[in-house]
């Protein structure tokens, strides 16, 4: 397992961002800093490489109570 933040766009007019990864042995759950919105993704993240997160394939997803601004944020909502 690994978790670490990455670049990313977000959005019809790719706003910049930055996506919080936390990946598991089957996928990884990440969402983009400061949101609610968690997801599940059987791809490949890559750290470093900047993720378009209109195009990543989602087979789960959950809303966090508050905005997830940071790495122990996002794994402390994925593993409650």
């Amino acid at each position: 397992m690994n978790i670490f933040t990455t670049q990313g766009t977000y959005g019809s007019n790719n706003t910049p961002c930055e996506v919080l990864v936390y990946e598991t042995y089957s996928g990884a759950w990440y969402c983009v800093e400061g949101s609610h919105n968690v997801n599940f993704t059987p791809d490949i993240i890559t750290e470093g490489d900047t993720v378009n997160v209109e195009t990543v394939y989602d087979t789960d997803t959950f809303t966090a109570g508050e905005p997830i601004d940071t790495l122990s944020q996002l794994q402390e909502s994925v593993e409650d």
